[in-house]
C-alpha cells in the first residue's frame, strides 16, 4: 500500500474515531441514556452493541428527522458507504472502496440490497423509497456467509414496518421550495382475530432546479409514487407475513453538462444546454410470504418465498450539450424478473446460536442498449482518436467520410481503395484522392450524413444460484464467544447478446452499393455459458470485558459470480473474492451517556471486474471487462454522547485506502498498468457531525437537528477513454481539483430541520432546510462522451427547503 504522512496520526484517530460496528441510531431524548436497537445482521434478532459486525442501522425517527428517502442519501453520513447517484434508475454503490462500474447486465452488483431478507441487487430497482420503513443496517464487509452471493463489499438491509393489532395511522404533507409537494401516508389495524394488515403509500412531485439556457424551464424534476401493504397471521407457534409492493418513476434523468468549452459554457454550475431531454422511468414490484414457525426447545423454522420484477427506461443525454457535432444519446431499457426461496432452521441456547439454510435463486432479465449520434458526431470522434484537442472543429463531413471508408465492408473498402488509386493514376496526390473520395461520399449520403444515426445491442441474461450455508457462535466461557460459518455457492449463467447495422450508406464506386455501417457496437450475435462456485468462510471471536465493552477480531470472506462483456463476445471474467481481516470494539461509558465504536479492517481483492471503454491505438473505443487485483485497508469510528437528557452529539468518521496490485492488459495493450494507484469512486476521507436538541415551548415540544457532513475528494470512474488532450484548462472547473487525475473536490453540506411536536394534539410541524449554505459541488464526470471530446459533470442539489405537517390518529 502506499503511505503518507496522515498515516502517521492514525493512532490518533484510532482512539477518536475507528469503525461503525455499530449503529447511528437516534434515540428519543431519555434519562436512561442512548437507546440500543435491535438488527438482524446474524439472521437473528440481537442488540446491535453485541453483533460483531460493522454495521450502521438508521432506526424510522433517524430516517423522519434527517429526512432520508432511500439509499442515495445515506452515503452522506455512512462513513465507508459511497453513493452519490444522480439518477434513480442506475445506480452504484461503493462500500469501503468496492464497486461494480458496469451498467450492463453481464455482471452483478457487489453490494447486496435486501428488502425483509429478500435479495433485489439489480442497479435498475435497488434504490427504492423508504417508504414506512423500520430501520436500515449497512453492513460492511463481506457478508458472504449469511448474506450470500454479490454482497463480496458488502449489505444494506431495509426492514418495513410490521402491521400491528393496535390501530393507528400517519399522514404528513410537504411543501416546499422548486415546487416540492408529497404526501404520505400509513396505518395499521386488526383485521380479524389472528390476522393485522398494514398498508402505506406516499406520492412526491417536484420541479426542476437547473437553469435552462435560453429557457424559462428548470430542469431535474421529480415524480414518483409507491404503495406498501402486509398481511399478518399469527397463531401459537406460528406466523405467516404477506407483502406486496409497488413503485412508479416517471422523470427527467440526470442531468449533464459538458466540460468542452466549444461545445457549451463548460461551466458546470451555469445554466445548462441540450438538445434531448433526458427522461427515466421505472415500474417495480414484488410479492413475498415470510412463515416462521416455533418448534420447540428455542429452534425456528423460517421460509421466504418471493417473487420481484422491474421494468426501466434511462434515455439520457451524455454529451451535456447542445452542440451538433457533439450530439450522444443514450438509452438502456430493462426487464427483469426473479424468483427465490430460502429455507432456514435456526436455535438459541445459552451457550451455542446457530443457523443453518439454503437458498435458491433464479433471474430472467432482458437488456435492449441504444446509442444514437447525430452523424456528425463522427467528426468529434476523428479528432479525439486522432489524439487532437477536442475543441478543434473539423469541415463538415470529414469524419463522417472517415467512418465511411474505415467501418464498412471489406469489398467496400477495396471499392474506395480502388476508387483513390484510379484517381491518382489521373495526375492526383494521395491526399487529394482522398478528399475526392470523402467528398463524393458525403454528397452520396447527404441525408444521412446531416442525420441520426442510432445502433442497438441487446442482451438476455438467466442466472440460477443455489446455496447451502451455516453460522453458529459458541460460548466458550461466560465472556469469549467463538462463531464460525460457511457458505456453498453455485451459480450457473445463460448470456444472449446480438446486435446487427441499423444503418446503411451507399459506396457509388465499383458497383457496390449500399453496406452497412456500425460504429459503437460491432454487428454480432453468440450464445455463452458459464459457471462458478465457491465457499466463503467466516470466523469471529469476541470477548464481552463488561456488560459496556466487547471487543472482536473476525476474517470474513466474499463471492460474487463471474460474467460477461454486455456489449461483444468475449471468454468471461472470473469471479470475485475478497478476504477481509478486521477488529473492532463495541462500548458504551458514563452509565450508557457515550457510546464508541471502532473498527479497523484490512482486505484483498482477487478478479476485480472493471468494464472500461478503450479500444486499440486509433480505433473506435468499445466496452471490454478485465480482471484486476486490488488491496484496501481503513478504520471508521462512531461517538454518541448524551451531553444532557436534552442535548445529543453524534460524530462519525471513516478513513480507507486503496490501491490495485495486479493489471489484466488487453489484447492491444503493453503499458497503462494503474497498479499502485487508488481504486477510483470512493473518498479516503468521511465525516458527519449530529446535534439534536429538544427543548419545550408553544405548548409542546420542540427538536433542533443539525447535522454537517463532509465527503472528502475522490477521483471518478475508469469506464470512459482517456483524452489526449483536455477541452478545457486544468484547475479552470469549480469542483475539480487541479491535479493530474481531475478529482472531484471535497465538500460538506449542512442540512437543519426544526419540529415540533403539540402536547395536546396529534399534530406536528417541521421546517427543514438541505445544503442550507447553498454549496455547489459535483456528484459525477467524466462518461461515454468523452469518445466525442465532452467529457461531462453532473451538479450536486442547491439549496433545498420546505416545511412539512404531519397528523397521528
Amino acid at each position: 500500500m502506499s503511505h503518507n504522512s496522515s498515516r502517521a496520526r492514525t493512532p490518533v484517530c484510532l482512539a477518536v474515531s475507528l469503525a461503525l460496528a455499530s449503529g447511528l441510531v437516534q434515540a428519543q431524548q431519555s434519562d436512561e441514556g442512548i437507546e440500543v436497537i435491535e438488527v438482524t445482521a446474524q439472521k437473528r434478532a440481537e442488540n446491535m452493541q453485541e453483533v460483531p459486525i460493522a454495521i450502521t442501522a438508521f432506526s424510522a425517527d433517524t430516517i423522519d428527522k434527517m429526512g432520508l428517502k432511500n439509499i442515495n442519501d445515506l452515503g452522506l453520513i455512512t462513513p465507508g458507504l459511497e453513493t452519490n447517484n444522480a439518477t434513480a434508475t442506475q445506480t452504484s454503490f461503493n462500500i469501503r472502496g468496492i464497486s461494480t462500474n458496469d451498467f450492463g447486465i453481464g455482471l452483478d452488483a457487489a453490494v447486496a440490497v435486501y428488502i425483509d431478507g429478500v435479495y433485489v441487487g439489480r442497479r435498475g430497482t435497488s434504490n427504492l423509497n423508504f417508504n414506512d420503513v423500520e430501520r436500515v443496517e449497512v453492513l460492511k464487509g463481506p457478508q458472504g456467509t449469511l448474506f450470500g452471493r454479490n454482497s463480496a463489499a458488502g449489505a444494506i438491509h431495509i426492514i418495513t414496518k410490521a402491521a400491528s393489532a393496535d390501530p393507528e395511522g400517519q399522514f404528513k404533507a410537504t411543501l416546499g421550495s422548486h415546487g416540492k409537494h408529497k404526501m404520505e401516508f400509513s396505518g395499521t389495524t386488526a383485521l380479524g382475530d389472528n390476522l393485522n394488515g398494514r398498508i402505506s403509500l406516499n406520492r412526491n412531485k417536484r420541479d426542476g432546479y437547473l437553469d435552462v439556457k435560453d429557457s424559462d424551464e428548470k430542469y431535474g424534476n421529480q415524480n414518483d409514487w409507491a404503495v406498501r401493504g402486509s398481511l399478518e397471521w399469527a397463531w401459537e407457534r406460528a406466523e405467516l407475513i404477506l407483502r406486496a409492493d409497488y413503485s412508479d418513476i416517471d422523470q427527467q434523468a440526470r442531468p449533464a453538462v459538458t466540460l468542452n468549452t466549444t461545445f457549451g459554457s463548460g461551466d458546470p454550475f451555469g445554466p445548462i444546454e441540450y438538445d434531448f431531454e433526458g427522461h427515466e422511468t421505472r415500474e417495480a414490484g414484488g410479492l413475498s410470504a415470510e412463515l416462521n414457525y416455533d418448534l420447540g426447545d428455542n429452534m425456528s423454522f423460517t421460509s421466504i418465498s418471493a417473487y420481484r420484477q422491474f421494468e426501466r427506461g434511462n434515455a439520457m443525454e451524455d454529451d451535456g450539450s447542445a452542440y451538433a457535432s457533439a450530439y450522444f444519446v443514450s438509452n438502456l431499457i430493462e426487464d427483469q424478473s426473479q424468483f427465490s426461496q430460502e429455507f432456514r432452521l435456526s436455535q438459541n441456547t445459552d451457550n451455542f446460536k446457530w443457523t443453518f439454510g439454503t437458498n435458491w435463486y433464479k433471474e430472467d432479465i432482458d437488456q435492449t442498449t441504444q446509442a444514437t449520434f447525430n452523424t456528425l458526431t463522427f467528426d468529434s470522434l476523428a479528432v479525439v482518436q486522432m489524439g487532437l484537442d477536442p475543441r478543434i472543429v473539423l469541415p463538415m463531413g470529414t469524419g463522417v467520410a472517415g467512418a465511411y471508408m474505415t467501418m464498412g465492408t471489406a469489398k467496400a473498402q477495396q471499392a474506395v481503395a480502388t476508387e483513390i488509386g484510379r484517381l491518382m493514376m489521373q495526375g492526383l496526390t494521395f491526399a487529394q484522392a482522398q478528399a475526392s473520395v470523402a467528398n463524393t461520399l458525403i454528397n452520396a449520403n447527404l441525408t444521412k450524413v446531416l442525420g441520426q444515426h442510432m445502433e442497438q445491442f441487446d442482451n438476455n441474461g438467466v442466472t440460477e444460484s443455489v446455496a447451502l450455508y451455516f453460522d453458529g457462535t459458541y460460548a466458550l466461557t461466560d465472556k469469549l464467544d467463538l462463531t464460525l460459518g460457511g457458505r456453498l455457492t453455485y451459480d450457473v449463467k445463460d448470456f444472449y447478446l446480438h446486435s446487427e447495422p441499423q444503418n446503411f450508406f451507399t459506396v457509388p464506386f465499383g458497383g457496390v452499393g449500399q453496406v452497412p455501417l456500425a460504429v459503437a457496437f460491432i454487428p454480432q450475435s453468440a450464445q455463452q455459458e458459464a459457471d462458478w462456485s465457491k465457499f466463503t468462510p467466516r470466523a469471529v471471536l469476541d470477548y464481552q470485558w463488561t456488560p459496556q465493552l466487547m471487543t472482536y477480531i473476525s476474517y470474513a470472506e466474499g463471492f460474487k459470480a463471474g460474467g460477461f462483456n454486455t456489449l461483444g463476445e468475449a471468454p468471461p471474467v472470473k469471479e470475485e473474492t475478497v478476504q477481509n481481516t478486521e477488529i473492532g470494539m463495541k462500548s458504551s461509558w458514563l452509565d450508557n451517556r457515550l457510546r464508541l465504536n471502532l473498527s479497523l479492517y484490512q482486505y484483498d481483492y482477487t478478479n476485480l471486474q472493471q468494464l472500461e471503454l478503450v479500444g486499440p491505438p486509433g480505433g473506435v473505443p468499445t466496452y471490454n471487462l478485465r480482471n484486476v487485483d486490488a488491496e484496501g485497508n481503513g478504520y471508521e469510528a462512531e461517538v454518541i454522547w448524551q451531553a444532557t437528557p436534552d442535548l445529543r452529539l453524534t460524530a462519525n468518521y471513516g478513513h480507507v485506502e486503496t490501491e490495485y496490485t495486479k493489471w489484466q492488459y488487453f489484447d492491444w495493450e503493453s503499458s497503462g498498468s494503474k497498479v499502485g494507484q487508488a481504486i477510483s469512486g470512493m473518498p479516503e476521507n468521511q465525516a458527519s457531525v449530529w446535534l439534536d436538541y429538544y427543548f419545550a415551548g408553544l405548548s409542546g415540544q420542540f427538536n433542533l437537528h443539525l447535522s454537517y457532513a463532509y465527503t472528502g475528494d475522490r477521483t471518478q470512474g475508469v469506464d470512459g477513454p482517456k483524452l489526449a488532450v483536455l477541452p478545457f484548462e486544468q484547475g479552470s472547473v469549480t469542483g475539480l481539483n487541479d491535479d493530474a487525475l481531475n478529482s472531484i473536490k471535497g465538500y460538506g453540506l449542512l442540512d437543519g430541520r426544526l419540529s415540533w411536536q403539540s402536547d395536546n394534539h396529534p399534530f406536528s410541524l417541521s421546517f427543514y432546510v438541505h445544503n442550507a449554505l447553498d454549496k455547489e459541488y459535483i456528484i459525477q464526470t467524466g462518461g461515454q462522451a468523452m469518445a466525442v471530446g465532452s467529457p461531462i459533470a453532473t451538479p450536486g442539489l442547491p439549496r433545498m427547503y420546505g416545511v412539512e405537517f404531519g397528523m397521528t390518529f
